[in-house]
């Protein structure tokens, strides 16, 4: 089945919506079934995680502590649409704490997905921040 740059950007934007509403409901133990079986989570200066397993073990660490946000937009496919894409969006961190909401990060996220029975999976995703 050919996928169109519409509906291969709407099934990325899912995925990457899908996962900043885990992390800052504290669902982490959503996150692990985001990727592939084999998927990996690089967050830049914290560590590589490969597979399932080890996705969920490390972001079980990122409970949040107090209410977060995370804002990503600005995301382009950096190749074509097909069973397989990449993109690259910006990434915003914030968290409330007495002063109300505050940036925390600013970052990036490189995301390469796939289309597993309709649904797309992150088979890598790097994640940095910017000074």
């Amino acid at each position: 089945m050919t996928v169109t740059t519409e509906e291969a950007l709407a099934g990325v934007q899912n995925a990457i919506a899908a996962y900043a509403h885990a992390l800052d409901a504290g669902r982490t133990e959503a996150i692990p079934e985001l990727f592939t079986e084999d998927g990996v989570a690089e967050i830049v200066g914290q560590g590589t995680f490969e597979g399932r397993e080890a996705i969920g073990k490390a972001f079980g660490a990122f409970v949040p502590q107090a209410p977060q946000l995370h804002l990503v937009g600005n995301t382009v496919l950096t190749s074509p649409p097909g069973e397989e894409v990449t993109a690259d969006s910006s990434l915003v961190f914030f968290v409330r704490g007495e002063a109300g909401w505050a940036v925390q990060l600013v970052g990036a996220y490189e995301d390469t997905l796939v289309r597993e029975d309709g649904v797309w999976r992150f088979r890598k995703r790097v994640t940095t921040f910017k000074p």
